[in-house]
């Protein structure tokens, strides 16, 4: 019996005939087979996170090396702090 079907029978029946041992059960049930799904999916989970970091890493390397100056924070720096803040005239 899943979930679904014992809720609906529990709403339609009458007071004094309500079996909640059932709901439980379902309940349980449903509960091991969405933690074998997230079990059966971490290897992907892994893989992906895995996979994110090692382009961020690549990319950002691959900026750094190519950037026309590898002191940012210099005040000759096109892109140091205060360049970005300063108003446009």
């Amino acid at each position: 019996m899943d979930i679904d079907s014992a809720l609906a029978k529990l709403a339609n029946a009458p007071l004094e005939h309500i079996d909640l041992s059932q709901i439980q059960a379902g309940v349980m049930r449903s509960v091991a087979q969405t933690a074998t799904v997230i079990r059966s999916q971490m290897p992907i989970r892994l893989g992906a996170m895995v996979a994110a970091l090692v382009v961020g890493i690549s990319l950002g390397g691959f900026a750094a090396a190519s950037g026309s100056s590898s002191k940012t924070f210099v005040s000759g720096a096109h892109l140091a702090p205060s360049a970005l803040l300063a108003l446009p005239s």
